[in-house]
C-alpha cells in the first residue's frame, strides 16, 4: 500500500509527463478500436446480407438434401410440424419455410430459366424485410395464381404488372409442374443473379405447382438471440426425434463466405500488427523520455538508501497506473465516437451507390459495437504497454548512481 501511495504521488509531481504517457496509451486504444470496429462492421453487413436472403442463421433439412439439393429430397413439414419445433426448442423464435425449384418461365414471346420460390410472406418479411424490396405492385393480394418476380426477370421476359407468366418444369418425384400465373409485383432482389431469375409465390401455391404438399426444401430457424444459432443446431441434431432431419449453421452452408471473412480478418490482422508496432514504439519513446528525465532522481533515491528493488517496484506501479488509466480513458473516448459512426455510417460517395445497391447494401461504411473487440484491443494495448515497463525497471537495476547523481 505504501508503494502505491508513493507511486501515485510521484505521478502527479510532474503532471505534464504523466498525461503525455497516459495520452499515448489512450490514442493507441482509440485508434485500434476504431479500425477494428470498422472492419467488424463491414463483415457483419456482409454476413447479414448473405444470411438473410439465402441460408438463414440456421437451417433444418432432410438428411439427403445437403448432398443433393433437389425437390425430391424436400422434407415433410406442415404447420403442426413447425409448431412442434418451436415447442421442443424454446431458443427458436420462429421458423421460415421455403419450397424452391428450377423451372422454365415464359412471357408472351420469351422464355428464361427461373428460380421458383414458395414462401410464407409474413415469416419471410419478418426475417429479411423482403416486402421493402417491392418496387411495383403488391406482394400477393390474396387472389389465386399470383406471383411476384424480380425486375431483371420482368425485363428479360417483357412483363409488367397484370401480365401472365407461364411456368413449366418437373415437380416432386417426376410429377409435371405447369401453371399460369398473374404478375402482381416486381421486386429488386439484392442478389443480382437472383434478380434475373427469381419468382416468388405463396408457399401453398408452390406446393400445389410442384405436387409437394406439406413439403419444404428447408426450414430456416431464427433464434431469439442470433449468436445462439450453434446452440439451436446442436440441440436439434442431438434430439432422437429428429433423426430423419439435419440442422446446419450458416457457417456450414456458406463455407465460401467464411473463407472470405477469414481472408479479410487476416488482412486486418496484418494491418493491426503494423499498428501495434507503431503503438509500441510510440509508448516506448514516451517511457524512454520519462526514464531519462528521472535518472538523477533515481540516483539520489538509491544514494540515500532506497533499495533498487523497492525503487523498481515503485516505477513499475507508476507505469501500471498510467497504462490502466490510458486504457480506461481510451475505451471511454472510443465509445461516443463509435456510437456516432454506428448510427451515422460514413458515406462512400455517389460513385459507389449503384454498385453497392446491386448487392442490397447501402454505399456506406458501417461500424460495429461488438463488446468482444473492446476488451480484446484494450488487453492487447495494455499488454504492449506493460511489456515496455521492463525498460525503466532494468534501467533502475543497472543505474550508475554516481553518474546519475551528477546529472
Amino acid at each position: 500500500m505504501m508503494l502505491f501511495k508513493l507511486a501515485w504521488r510521484n505521478l502527479w509531481r510532474s503532471k505534464r509527463r504523466t498525461w503525455i504517457t497516459i495520452s499515448s496509451v489512450l490514442f493507441a486504444v482509440l485508434l485500434a478500436l476504431f479500425l477494428e470496429s470498422m472492419d467488424r462492421g463491414s463483415q457483419e453487413v456482409m454476413v447479414q446480407n448473405v444470411v438473410r436472403y439465402s441460408t438463414g442463421y440456421a437451417q433444418l433439412q432432410d438428411t439427403l438434401y445437403f448432398d443433393e439439393q433437389h425437390i425430391d429430397n424436400a422434407m415433410l413439414c406442415d404447420e403442426d410440424c413447425r409448431e412442434k419445433i418451436l415447442r421442443d426448442f424454446p431458443d427458436i423464435a420462429y421458423t421460415v419455410p421455403r419450397l424452391e425449384s428450377v423451372a422454365l418461365a415464359a412471357g408472351e414471346e420469351k422464355t428464361r430459366v427461373a428460380f421458383i420460390t414458395g414462401i410464407d410472406f409474413e415469416a419471410e418479411h419478418r426475417f429479411n424485410d423482403i416486402g421493402e424490396r417491392l418496387r411495383e405492385g403488391d406482394f400477393f393480394t390474396g387472389g389465386e395464381d399470383e406471383v411476384v418476380i424480380g425486375k431483371g426477370l420482368a425485363r428479360n421476359l417483357d412483363l409488367k404488372i397484370g401480365d401472365s407468366l407461364v411456368v413449366f418444369g418437373q415437380g416432386f418425384q417426376g410429377a409435371m409442374a405447369a401453371g399460369k400465373f398473374v404478375v402482381v409485383g416486381l421486386v429488386q432482389h439484392p442478389v443480382p443473379d437472383l434478380n434475373e431469375r427469381i419468382v416468388f409465390m405463396p408457399l401453398h401455391q408452390a406446393q400445389w405447382l410442384f405436387d409437394a404438399f406439406d413439403r419444404v426444401n428447408h426450414l430456416k430457424l431464427v433464434p431469439h438471440r442470433l449468436r445462439h444459432h450453434q446452440r439451436v443446431v446442436d440441440a436439434i441434431n442431438a434430439n432422437p426425434d429428429y433423426q430423419a432431419l439435419q440442422a446446419y449453421t450458416w457457417e456450414e452452408l456458406q463455407p465460401e463466405l467464411v473463407q472470405t471473412i477469414e481472408f479479410d480478418q487476416a488482412g486486418t490482422l496484418m494491418f493491426l500488427l503494423i499498428l501495434y508496432v507503431v503503438i509500441g514504439f510510440g509508448i516506448f519513446g514516451t517511457v524512454l523520455t520519462m526514464t531519462l528525465e528521472r535518472e538523477k532522481e533515481f540516483g539520489v533515491l538509491i544514494s540515500v538508501g532506497m533499495q533498487r528493488r523497492k525503487l523498481a517496484q515503485v516505477v513499475f506501479t507508476e507505469t501500471l497506473i498510467m497504462n490502466f488509466m490510458g486504457v480506461l480513458l481510451g475505451i471511454a473516448a472510443a465509445i461516443p465516437v463509435l456510437l456516432y459512426f454506428y448510427y451515422n455510417p460514413i458515406p462512400l460517395g455517389e460513385g459507389m451507390e449503384d454498385m453497392m445497391a446491386e448487392y442490397g447494401m447501402e454505399a456506406v461504411l458501417r461500424f460495429s459495437l461488438d463488446p468482444q473487440f473492446f476488451y480484446q484491443q484494450a488487453i492487447i494495448v495494455f499488454g504492449i504497454s506493460m511489456a515496455i515497463v521492463a525498460y525503466p525497471v532494468i534501467r533502475v537495476f543497472r543505474l550508475d548512481v554516481l553518474k546519475a547523481a551528477r546529472k
